[in-house]
């Protein structure tokens, strides 16, 4: 700003100088003022001063107000909190609820404030009007401090503690859709489909992967050229490798459970072989080339690397080396070949 009042006032003293030489040395006073020159700098000068103004208010208005900075502190306090607890619900009968004791959703949910983007396309009553009740999460800390989030149209946030504002959020409707079921029953559907439809998984690392990955997964077991077979052949195959001194027997698992609106779906990963367990408990195994289930793999682990860069912190996924890895003698019962169950229900 300073910088721009300089070359004002560089200029009008040039635009002077200039007008002298035009009119002499000594150009009387009444000449100058009457000058059509002299009526040009004087609109621009007039110009400028406004534009200056503008800036100046431009500049005031940029300075966040008490309320602005309450609001900031308010969800940079709930990006940074441990949360002991989640209660998720529809917000007109949250005697339905359901308590949630999950380190990952307890992540996502401090997420919502991290990724809060104040709007002001709607006021909290347009929004309650034009989405209806939607979802009410409860956070709970270790503090014993409690907040408070509404959920309209799956992306529009209110804090109650912060009630005059509404917040775009991506996602925010993930944990109500991934916990509540559908009050009026979900549609049958394919298990790959309710794969794909899940809004939120979880791994045993305390990581979360959103709808995305849901998708990304389901798309990939769908392409991939695979075989139906069982624990025992699993078991069979993993023993004649060690036997020939091709693997160390049982490969150690890696579990992913996909939350589908009250529901879960399971699936374990072991080498080339790897098993879905339905929402009824149902397992179906499967083998598939190792660069298939590799790629499988390389989904959940990019996901996971933009999932830490997004919430700041950095988990730690690897296994301690030091535990013993189970044998397939101990870890594997005895099952039927292949469990029945027909994918399209």
């Amino acid at each position: 700003m300073r910088t721009f009042y300089k070359k004002t006032w560089v200029l009008t003293a040039l635009c002077v100088s200039s007008l002298c030489i035009l009119t002499g040395c000594e150009p009387s006073e009444r000449r100058v003022i009457s000058s059509s020159y002299y009526k040009e700098l004087q609109q621009e000068n007039e110009k400028l001063e406004k534009q200056i103004k503008e800036l100046e208010e431009e500049a005031a208005s940029d300075e966040p107000t008490v309320d602005e900075e309450r609001a900031a502190d308010y969800l940079d306090k709930i990006a940074r909190d441990s949360l002991v607890r989640l209660e998720v619900g529809y917000a007109d009968n949250m005697e339905g609820s359901e308590f949630v004791d999950n380190e990952a959703a307890f992540t996502f949910a401090t997420l919502l404030a991290k990724r809060a983007d104040l709007t002001e396309k709607y006021t909290p009553e347009e929004v309650a009007e034009k989405y209806g009740p939607g979802y009410e999460y409860i956070l709970y800390d270790e503090d014993n401090a409690v907040y408070e989030v509404y959920v309209y149209g799956g992306n529009y946030v209110v804090f109650t503690d912060l009630p005059n504002n509404v917040y775009y959020v991506y996602n925010a409707s993930a944990l109500g859709d991934a916990f509540l079921h559908y009050r009026n029953g979900y549609p049958n559907s394919s298990l790959l489909h309710r794969l794909a439809d899940s809004s939120l998984i979880f791994d045993e690392a305390g990581l979360f992967y959103e709808n995305d990955t849901a998708f990304a997964v389901a798309n990939q077991i769908d392409r991939m050229e695979k075989e139906r077979s069982s624990r025992r052949e699993a078991r069979q195959t993993w023993r004649q490798e060690e036997e020939e001194e091709k693997g160390s027997g049982r490969p150690k698992p890696v579990s992913y459970t996909f939350w589908h609106h009250g529901n879960t779906l399971v699936l374990t990963i072991f080498d080339t072989f790897y098993h879905i367990q339905n929402m009824d408990g149902q397992k179906t195994w499967y083998q598939a080339s190792e660069d298939d289930v590799t790629q499988l793999k390389e989904i959940f682990a990019e996901a996971a690397e933009r999932m830490q860069a997004e919430i700041g912190t950095e988990k730690d996924n690897k296994e301690d080396d030091s535990d013993e890895q189970p044998s397939h003698s101990s870890e594997i019962e005895e099952e039927s070949d292949v469990s029945e169950f027909d994918e399209e229900q």
